[in-house]
């Protein structure tokens, strides 16, 4: 990528950060720093968390990309370490800033994702350094990297959960040629990326086929890498029906 190019971010709403979001309310204090090291301080109500994120409202507009600290009291349970302790201290980066639309005073719906107990040196260097989400450490917490250039949110939410699918390449009469179960890494009404083994080439045509939320649609393949950890993953744009992301927390609550 150039450093003329805008990276593209991969925006994380509340459903998809929060994991098994918990009902109660919670206190936090927000910190981070700004232009020249000058800090911020402020308290949130905090609406719904997960051991990878949480959702809170803010009076304080945010940006996506953007590391923050959190101090709260979050249930052990939650917790990826200092589980013995009265507040949890974690890191995270924030994957999206909404406003509210209030009559007495402007407040912001942020959600970000937990990256770790301290903080990495990049950030030390430059605090007004935005980062993005590559990948998951060892401990079920999200690893980042900083952000080569300014952000471009999706048109689209992508939800960050793992949904059993079945991908076929078809050919120009959309039948199939030969297919292969697969696991989302994330999904949106637009496209997703899947882990897949289908040996398949930028611009060929698939079959997307997801029965947890009854749907089927043709997809076009954008971009195929391989991880990290030997998976091939391909990237999807769902050409001829949108997938129904408002059925993802009603097949969850049905398990």
């Amino acid at each position: 990528m150039s450093a003329t190019e805008t990276e593209t971010f991969v925006e994380i709403g509340p459903e998809s950060v929060i994991d098994g979001s918990h009902p109660a309310i919670l206190n936090a204090v927000v910190k981070s720093k700004e232009k020249e090291g000058e800090s911020w301080k402020e308290v949130a109500d905090v609406v719904s968390y997960s051991p990878t994120g949480a959702g809170f409202y803010l009076a304080r507009q945010l940006s996506p990309g953007q590391l923050i600290s959190l101090m709260l009291p979050l249930p052990a349970e939650m917790r990826c370490y200092d589980h013995d302790k009265e507040f949890y201290r974690v890191w995270g980066v924030v994957q999206f800033c909404q406003k509210q639309n209030r009559d007495d005073y402007d407040s912001y719906h942020i959600g970000v994702a937990f990256t770790g107990k301290n903080a990495p040196s990049s950030y030390n260097e430059d605090p007004e350094r935005h980062y993005r989400i590559c990948g998951m450490n060892t401990d079920g917490l999200w690893k980042i990297e900083p952000a080569k250039s300014e952000f471009k949110i999706r048109r689209d939410v992508r939800f960050w959960q793992s949904i059993e699918c079945y991908v076929a390449l078809v050919d120009k009469d959309k039948k199939s040629l030969s297919g292969a179960k697969s696991v989302t890494e994330n999904i949106s009404k637009s496209g997703a990326a899947v882990f897949s083994t289908l040996d398949v080439n930028v611009g060929d045509r698939v079959k997307f086929i997801c029965e947890p939320h009854d749907y089927s649609g043709l997809a076009i393949v954008c971009n195929r890498q391989n991880s990290k950890d030997g998976r091939m993953r391909l990237h999807l744009s769902f050409v001829n029906a949108k997938f129904p992301v408002e059925s993802l927390k009603l097949v969850e609550a049905k398990s």
